[in-house]
């Protein structure tokens, strides 16, 4: 199912009277993935968070979905995830919460299983779905976050430093599962500051800083000036 276009119309935001966000005036393209860059306290995940609906702001944040499928939420993967470490709960029973229609304490079905199965696999995770949520590693909460989000099929995604806390092999899994996802079609925001992942994969860059500076493709955005500072922030 293809993603929606969003628009950003004078999108300004301030807290405690500090402005954090300049007049932005955007439009990100459906089926694309879009990468949020720029130096430390540029305002990056304010602005992911503002397209997002979780920050108040001024202007407008438009997004235009296709007509069979205006009724999906998105998916959001924050940066360092964190679970409340004296749960007793497993990543199994977490994920069968979520894709189960019966409470966690009733016999589940076995689709359940096997949909929990699945998706620890897509996710590299099937040794770890015994592990209690407090177990996990940081990289490995990442991981259990997208299995939950590939579980909604969501046509957007925005992630926040998705990569944080990932080994190589979870990196390798991620940044497969991101492709295939750009490839079906969804439209995928993203912050992030690994510039050589930005020019392999993304399609369209946005500048951030206080406001957005620049927008445009990989090899548009990224000049040698600006790619030293964002590699040093």
């Amino acid at each position: 199912m293809s993603g929606p276009s969003i628009s950003l119309e004078g999108v300004s935001l301030y807290l405690a009277g500090n402005c954090i966000l300049d007049t932005l005036d955007t439009e990100l393209a459906a089926g694309q993935l879009h990468i949020l860059i720029g130096p430390n306290g540029a305002g990056k995940t304010s602005l992911l968070k503002t397209m997002l609906g979780l920050m108040p702001h001024s202007g407008r944040v438009s997004r235009h979905w296709p007509a069979k499928d205006t009724q999906r939420l998105p998916a959001y993967i924050p940066q360092q995830p964190q679970f409340d470490s004296v749960l007793p709960v497993t990543v199994a029973d977490y994920l069968a919460a979520i894709i189960s229609p019966r409470p966690l304490f009733f016999r589940q079905p076995a689709f359940v299983h096997h949909r929990v199965e699945q998706l620890l696999s897509d996710v590299g995770m099937r040794d770890k779905k015994d592990l209690k949520l407090g177990q996990l590693s940081g990289g490995e909460r990442q991981r259990l976050m997208f299995a939950q989000a590939l579980h909604r099929d969501a046509s957007l995604w925005f992630m926040d430093e998705p990569m944080t806390g990932l080994d190589g092999e979870g990196q390798r899994i991620i940044t497969d599962l991101i492709e295939q996802l750009r490839q079906q079609g969804k439209t995928l925001v993203m912050v992030h500051h690994d510039m050589n992942f930005v020019r392999c994969y993304a399609d369209n860059v946005l500048l951030v800083d206080g406001g957005l500076k620049r927008c445009g493709l990989p090899a548009e955005v990224l000049g040698d000036q600006e790619t030293a500072m964002l590699e040093v922030a």
